[in-house]
C-alpha cells in the first residue's frame, strides 16, 4: 500500500508541476513530467510527437507572439490507477489566460480533461501520451492560438486562426 500511495502521489505532484510550469512561463521542468517520445492528442485531427515538438506549440500558444499573458491551470476531479510501471490518469482542467496587446481586458478560459498515460522510468513517472480535450471554452481564442503556424494545425482544425 506504501508503494501504491507513492506512485500516486508522485503522479499527482507531477500533474500539479505541469500547471506550474505553463502558469510560471517556464518550461525548463517539462523534461521531468514528459517522456521525450510523447505523443500529444489535442484532438480536432491535431497531434505532436516528441516533447520538443509539444514545447514548440506550448511557446507559440503561451509565450513568443501569443496574446496571452498571465495564466492560470486548475486541476480537479483527478483519478488515477496504477497497473505496476504503467499508469493511467484522468483530471479536470479549468485554464483561464488574460489577453494581452488587443486582447487587453479579455479572458479565455477552458475547462476540459487531461487524459494521460504514464510510465515509471529510472528518473521517475512520465506521461508518455495525453489526449487533451476541451469540452467548454468561453472567451476570445485568438488570445492563445491566433499566431500559432499554420503547420501546427489540422487543416480543418477550428483552432487554426493563422492567415499564414
Amino acid at each position: 500500500m506504501d508503494k501504491n500511495f507513492s506512485d500516486h502521489k508522485s503522479i499527482s505532484d507531477k500533474l500539479s508541476l505541469w500547471c506550474l510550469c505553463v502558469d510560471n512561463k517556464n518550461l525548463s521542468s517539462l523534461p521531468d513530467i514528459f517522456a521525450p517520445d510523447i505523443e500529444w492528442d489535442y484532438g480536432g485531427g491535431t497531434a505532436d510527437i516528441g516533447l520538443e515538438n509539444v514545447i514548440n506549440r506550448i511557446k507559440s500558444h503561451l509565450l513568443e507572439d501569443s496574446f496571452c499573458g498571465a495564466t492560470q491551470h486548475g486541476l480537479s476531479n483527478t483519478r488515477i490507477d496504477i497497473d505496476g510501471d504503467n499508469a493511467e490518469s484522468h483530471a479536470y482542467f479549468c485554464a483561464a489566460h488574460a489577453g494581452t496587446g488587443e486582447f487587453e481586458g479579455k479572458t479565455l478560459v477552458q475547462w476540459g480533461i487531461y487524459h494521460d498515460f504514464w510510465q515509471r522510468t529510472k528518473s521517475g513517472w512520465r506521461i508518455n501520451k495525453r489526449n487533451y480535450t476541451i469540452t467548454i471554452s468561453d472567451g476570445p481564442l485568438e488570445i492563445v492560438y491566433a499566431n500559432v503556424p499554420m503547420t501546427m494545425w489540422k487543416e480543418d482544425d477550428k483552432r487554426n486562426l493563422s492567415s499564414d
